[in-house]
């Protein structure tokens, strides 16, 4: 009985153990990148953690915090350069195959064609700071379904790059790029560094098979973004003199030009965040100027045919701009964007829009009463008939009477 009794608590502990054993991956990896890895992030929902949403289509679910960018073409009609579809890789649903910490990745894909495309994030930043940018990626490319097979992939390049200007344009000369890498179905740590030269950069990822294949897929989690500020040059402390005082002469000091910063927003039609030839400008969007303290200072509805508007006599510093859409219109890159003003110089910033037309109601046909029908007058001979025939009935059951009562006279009297 006692033997029984050990067997059966041995067998118990035995469960228990191998219980903790197979849950005990899933407790750890659920866990969110710590702070440790990446200490002083400054980027928004750098692990894509706090929720995606649908930026314009229902295939483009995207990070809160990021936008999403690519590039239109050539050869779109042969399948090169085509908008990916970007979705949250689940771990709930997928599997950890493609998430390396917390519930979450930011996945953006084609079939059976490619892509040039990514996404982007501008972080507002002390001037001259030292920037470094770090991301972890896993590509998957190949023609075979088994997501654990590489079956002739499409040369798949990942890459991180910054703007330390803060332009949106991935195509810019300004961005710094990391050195492509191509590897699959494994992390990769991409890693850029650069310096600031403005209030306001943007990071960027970006995936860029080269090769049409059945599957085109990046996964990214844990981005990371620190800034080391510019370091104060010293200040030599003032020797004393025993130098006589002089009244200094009385100069004019000369008052800075104003600078200015010109705005507008157009057409994106082929939304690749520069305006391009034969894309409008759009009215009633409304332009919102702010101080580097986010104070409104000026405000401007676009009219469609006199901008770019410009915001004039501001002396040199940073500012923000913020634009708020006309009716019918989705956003194609950023809502804020910094400008940096230099005195007695003009800056320009330019909103991409795309119209979304709004589907018309279908006229419904309104019943149409039946008229009821009137009675038809009629003819004068069929009413004087009518009347004789009416006449002679009567006439007809007098004389029926008059009759009977003869009858019954003459009975009498026989």
């Amino acid at each position: 009985m006692v033997m029984s009794v050990r067997r059966s608590i041995l067998s118990l502990l035995i469960l228990g153990l191998i219980l903790c054993l197979l849950l005990w991956p899933s407790v750890v990896l659920a866990e969110p990148v710590t702070q440790g890895e990446c200490p002083g992030n400054t980027l928004l929902n750098p692990g894509f953690e706090e929720g995606f949403s649908e930026r314009g289509a229902g295939e483009v679910s995207v990070a809160n915090g990021w936008f999403p960018w690519w590039q239109e073409g050539p050869g779109q009609d042969k399948g090169y350069y085509r908008r990916p579809e970007y979705k949250p890789e689940d771990a709930a649903r997928y599997g950890r195959r493609r998430v390396r910490s917390g519930n979450f990745a930011q996945k953006f894909f084609n079939t059976f064609s490619t892509h040039n495309a990514g996404l982007l994030q501008q972080v507002q930043v002390p001037v001259e700071s030292t920037l470094t940018l770090s991301a972890w990626v896993q590509a998957w490319s190949s023609q075979h379904h088994d997501p654990g097979t590489v079956v002739d992939p499409g040369n798949y390049r990942v890459y991180v790059g910054i703007d330390p200007t803060g332009g949106t344009d991935w195509s810019s000369p300004n961005v710094i790029w990391s050195e492509p890498r191509i590897e699959y179905n494994t992390w990769m740590n991409l890693q850029v560094q650069a310096k600031s030269r403005a209030g306001t950069i943007t990071v960027f990822l970006r995936g860029q098979p080269e090769f049409r294949t059945q599957f085109n897929d990046s996964y990214w989690d844990d981005i990371c973004l620190t800034v080391q500020r510019p370091t104060p040059l010293p200040t030599r402390p003032p020797t004393a003199t025993l130098t006589p005082t002089v009244s200094p002469t009385p100069t004019h000091t000369p008052t800075p030009a104003p600078g200015s910063i010109c705005a507008g927003v157009y057409e994106d039609r082929n939304k690749n965040g520069q305006r391009d030839e034969g894309e409008n400008l759009v009215a009633n969007a409304v332009i919102t100027l702010l101080d580097s303290n986010r104070q409104q200072l000026d405000q401007y509805t676009t009219d469609g045919v006199s901008e770019p508007y410009c915001f004039d006599g501001l002396v040199a510093g940073e500012y923000y701009l913020q634009r708020q859409n006309a009716p019918g219109y989705l956003s194609t890159d950023v809502d804020e964007a910094a400008a940096v003003v230099v005195a007695g110089e003009r800056t320009e910033v330019t909103f991409g829009a795309e119209f979304v037309p709004t589907p018309t109601a279908t006229a419904t046909a309104t019943a149409t009463a039946t008229p009821t029908p009137t009675a038809t007058p009629m003819p004068l001979l069929d009413r004087v008939g009518s009347s004789v025939y009416g006449v002679s009935g009567i006439i007809l059951a007098a004389l029926a009477l008059i009759i009977a009562a003869g009858l019954q006279v003459l009975r009498q009297r026989l």
